[in-house]
């Protein structure tokens, strides 16, 4: 490949949570250093999550629906019954679905495809013979099947999960990993560096740092917090609150942010001395560069909790608590425990990011 050629990429990225796409974000950066880049995005994320996290890398956005995952009634519980019905009318790639696409890919004439954990996009490459890449800590076939003893109409949609994901030119997975494979290509967490100090970040929310400053999250499916009150009489610490909120609200000793704000996420983990919140890919690799102890909620019922228990409790200090400890705000009483959780002793943080653009810059040179 000529060292001037512009490499086309299409992004078929999941909107199940924003973990997914801040890992992909984060590699197709790194990749942007090392190639000359041109990317389209297929999503159903919004539009200023890419623009927001994109470092000068020109692409194009099409809303497009790529996966079912999981219909989420709220950040901690899903709709099964929804979700079958949903993903048996997806997987039938309905010509009316499909040709749009297939439209932008002969105006486009793409090198690759990038999926992550997006079926779509595999099927698309399997369709046109596009060479195409996977990226996943897991693959929505293994993750339905912890559900087939509750609804078996989970079988047949399994099935043809599977042998789209098992037709793919690359495969990475990313710690953690739900169904390890050693023969596949297997790297570190993944995760975005941060924009800039912590002094910065808090000169721009406007706090000083003479309180302990606690970051609370739910991913990408945001709600509001009945635990309001109990954070108003803990005047020892000081919050930061991303929710369902319209704009940015400073109250006292908490600050209430919106999903969409000003503020890099990674930069918001740096100034905090804890997390507490969903445990998600996102924050969980977030928190893991960063080194900081997270009180951890699990998603009862979701398959990829066990691995990512077992990665959290061996790899970042803290505790797990229940959803409706959380909802209650048992937890605040336990702040200091979480502040005064002995460190990650590890001396390096190895970012999966470098490992990963290395290996699709490598595979694309050949493929071309």
């Amino acid at each position: 490949m000529d060292c001037n050629q512009v490499l086309r990429i299409a992004c078929f990225i999941t909107s199940h949570g924003f973990g997914h796409a801040t890992r992909s974000i984060a590699v197709l950066n790194k990749l942007a250093q090392k190639e000359n880049v041109k990317l389209s995005i297929f999503s159903t994320l919004p539009d200023w999550f890419f623009k927001e996290n994109f470092t000068g890398i020109p692409f194009a956005y099409h809303h497009v629906e790529t996966d079912i995952g999981l219909v989420q009634k709220s950040p901690f519980v899903h709709d099964l019954n929804l979700t079958i019905n949903r993903l048996t009318n997806f997987l039938t790639f309905k010509k009316e679905k499909i040709d749009p696409i297939i439209q932008i890919f002969e105006k486009e004439l793409f090198d690759f495809i990038f999926c992550d954990i997006s079926p779509l996009g595999l099927q698309v490459g399997n369709k046109l013979k596009i060479p195409t890449c996977l990226l996943e800590n897991f693959t929505w076939d293994w993750i339905y099947e912890s559900y087939l003893s509750e609804n078996r109409n989970f079988k047949e949609p399994i099935k043809r999960l599977k042998k789209i994901f098992e037709r793919t030119d690359l495969h990475i997975q990313t710690n953690p990993i739900c169904q390890p494979q050693n023969h596949l290509n297997q790297i570190n967490p993944i995760f975005r560096p941060c924009q800039q100090s912590k002094d910065q970040t808090s000169r721009q929310l406007g706090i000083n740092l003479n309180k302990p400053i606690i970051l609370i999250t739910t991913g990408g499916i945001t709600q509001k917090f009945s635990f309001l009150e109990k954070i108003k009489k803990d005047e020892k610490h000081f919050y930061l609150i991303i929710g369902d909120y319209q704009q940015i609200e400073k109250r006292g000793h908490y600050i209430l942010l919106p999903q969409k704000n000003d503020f890099h996420f990674p930069d918001l983990i740096q100034l905090s001395d804890g997390v507490v919140g969903k445990v998600g890919y996102g924050t969980v690799s977030e928190v893991w560069g960063a080194r900081k102890p997270l009180i951890g909620i699990f998603r009862d019922g979701f398959r990829e909790s066990t691995p990512m228990r077992k990665f959290v409790k061996k790899n970042i200090p803290g505790f797990e608590i229940s959803h409706s400890s959380f909802q209650q705000g048992e937890w605040i009483q336990k702040i200091e425990q979480l502040i005064n959780e002995p460190k990650n002793s590890a001396k390096t943080i190895e970012n999966g990011t470098e490992k990963a653009s290395l290996i699709i810059s490598k595979w694309s040179k050949k493929i071309l």
